[in-house]
């Protein structure tokens, strides 16, 4: 009985520590299966192929992602998606531009959001969002803050078999690629200097 009741003290007080680590605007970058996946790996030289920002709704972390289409969704089915188990979760170094203010803005901004088609394109436009362009925007239009430079299409590696197959698949062809067009990846955001690691529990295993 003893050991019943430790046990259950210990896991309530796991519970409120992994709640309490949360924070409004954290951010979570996830390796995820698939085939556009596997491109992002091969184009971005990165692990990390999806992200989404966490939203506290009544006390609860939930996490706002542009998948089919932009949702919020619980936070536990978002780190169950993750492949091998592999997330990582960011910070601002300066957590100052998140105040209740912006927080409040960011809250509107994201049920804006909600509802909006998945860009499998991956253009800069407000009408269609891919996930880490959503991640970034929510940043720079509510806290005025850039978490990094956005590249452009070009600047990734797109020679390989596999992410020449799914741009012809995307766009018809090859040279209908707006190479000029404005971009982030998951691996820009987790390059970000603004930010830092503040669970990562990949490297625990």
């Amino acid at each position: 009985m003893k050991n019943w009741i430790i046990l259950f003290i210990s896991l309530f007080l796991s519970t409120l520590t992994s709640v309490a680590e949360w924070k409004d605007g954290d951010i979570i970058l996830q390796e995820t299966a698939g085939q556009q996946a596997e491109v992002v790996k091969l184009a971005t030289k990165s692990n990390w192929t999806h992200t989404g920002v966490v939203f506290i709704h009544q006390g609860t972390p939930m996490v706002l992602e542009a998948v089919q289409p932009v949702r919020v969704t619980a936070l536990k089915d978002f780190l169950k998606r993750s492949h091998r188990g592999n997330y990582q979760v960011m910070r601002l170094k300066d957590p100052s531009p998140l105040t209740q203010s912006s927080i409040s803005k960011a809250h509107l901004w994201a049920k804006e959001q909600v509802g909006k088609q998945y860009d499998a394109q991956f253009l800069w436009s407000d009408n269609h969002l891919y996930c880490s362009e959503l991640v970034w925007k929510v940043f720079q239009s509510c806290a005025n803050v850039e978490l990094c430079k956005p590249k452009t299409i070009r600047d990734y590696d797109l020679s390989h078999p596999k992410v020449q197959a799914l741009i012809k698949q995307r766009y018809g062809s090859v040279n209908r690629l707006p190479l000029s067009e404005k971009v982030v990846a998951p691996s820009d955001i987790a390059e970000s200097p603004l930010l830092e690691i503040v669970d990562r529990p990949s490297k625990k295993s």
